[in-house]
């Protein structure tokens, strides 16, 4: 007679496994560094999450048009894109891509409680298989909620 609990128990698992991930960012959002430079953060850059599936970015005096979607696996959550068209100018660092690239990148999210969503390298993992998150070096907020 423990079946009808134990299947109900199951089921919930298996429903939050295929739910999408917290983390569904749309529009403008911020991008800065930690890092700082005379008072203010080494890069800073707009990012913008359409509903089409397409990410624009400036940084610097790039623009870059880019894929996005956002995935879950057993670390946590990634933006995972690939370039579709960039200008070729530098960006907040200096640095160019100068040619469009389908090679994906991903970049690991940690959202928090206050909306802000911190950028790290990806997890290492500790003796105990459990992900462990260092080197975070940004953050993104909605524009909507930077101060």
């Amino acid at each position: 007679m423990v079946k009808f609990p134990l299947a109900l128990a199951v089921a919930a698992l298996l429903q939050g496994a295929a739910a999408p991930p917290a983390f569904q960012p749309q529009g403008v959002w911020l991008f800065h560094t930690y890092a700082q430079r005379d008072g203010a953060p080494v890069c800073s850059e707009l990012w913008e999450f359409r509903p089409d599936g397409r990410m624009l970015i400036e940084s610097g005096a790039e623009r870059v048009t880019k894929t996005y979607r956002i995935e879950r696996d057993r670390d946590g959550l990634w933006i995972v894109g690939s370039i579709l068209e960039t200008n070729g100018a530098p960006d907040c660092t200096g640095a160019a891509n100068p040619t469009p690239s389908r090679d994906e990148q991903r970049t690991y999210v940690l959202p928090m409680n206050g909306g802000e969503v911190m950028i790290c390298r990806a997890p290492t993992r500790t003796s105990g298989g459990a992900p462990f998150v260092s080197g975070c070096y940004g953050q993104i907020v909605p524009a909507d909620q930077a101060g």
